[in-house]
């Protein structure tokens, strides 16, 4: 049997319960819905809201801004989490964790996706 399944390219909630959250929390993985994520001219991409994690990456990003690093040079977009953004496709292949802070480096050939604030803020460091 396990040969013959396929995953669906998104997958279904099923019955929720619990509160206004409730249908953040659940036992399967992967995109809710397809969306597209925007990307701007720089090529640094910031998905994001103004939580303290979000804020943090921010506020790195800006100090290397102004220690002179071209290369901080990012756009940043908002991730509504009330609204269930960070379930889309395109959120959930920078992150398949679903939850914000993300950030996709396209300054090589090949576009390099960061997540959780602390491992962006090393690699801020370490780029």
């Amino acid at each position: 049997m396990s040969d013959q399944y396929v995953p669906p390219a998104v997958w279904a909630p099923g019955k929720e319960n619990g509160g206004q959250f409730a249908a953040i929390n659940r036992p399967t993985a992967g995109p809710r819905f397809d969306r597209d994520l925007p990307v701007g001219e720089h090529p640094l991409q910031l998905y994001s809201l103004a939580t303290p994690n979000g804020v943090k990456v921010t506020v790195m990003l800006e100090e290397l801004l102004a220690a002179g690093h071209a290369g901080a040079e990012y756009d940043a977009w908002l991730v509504r989490i009330n609204e269930g953004d960070q379930f889309g496709s395109g959120f959930v292949a920078a992150n398949p964790n679903s939850k914000i802070p993300a950030l996709v480096d396209r300054s090589g050939p090949e576009p390099v996706r960061v997540f959780e604030s602390g491992a962006i803020l090393l690699y801020l460091a370490e780029k």
